[in-house]
């Protein structure tokens, strides 16, 4: 399952990029939803593959400050 996170409005590109590496540096590798997105309300929320939430969140923990939310993306089942 992935996890969706956001960053709220305040978070400037220098600190999103640390975050993200922080992140990265505990093995979650954090993409951008929406790439080249430039509306920052879409620009500012990130993708996490193969990761769960309480996991992310855990990760995210000292920048409690900078995240919006962080949740877990639906399950979908294909359709017939």
């Amino acid at each position: 399952m992935s996890v969706q996170f956001k960053f709220h409005d305040h978070v400037d590109q220098r600190r999103r990029r640390m975050i993200i590496k922080t992140l990265g540096d505990a093995g979650y590798a954090a993409k951008s939803l929406f790439p080249g997105q430039k509306r920052q309300n879409l620009a500012a929320i990130f993708t996490i593959a193969a990761a769960d939430a309480k996991s992310v969140r855990g990760a995210l923990d000292d920048f409690s400050d900078d995240i919006e939310y962080v949740e877990a993306s639906p399950k979908r089942g294909l359709k017939a």
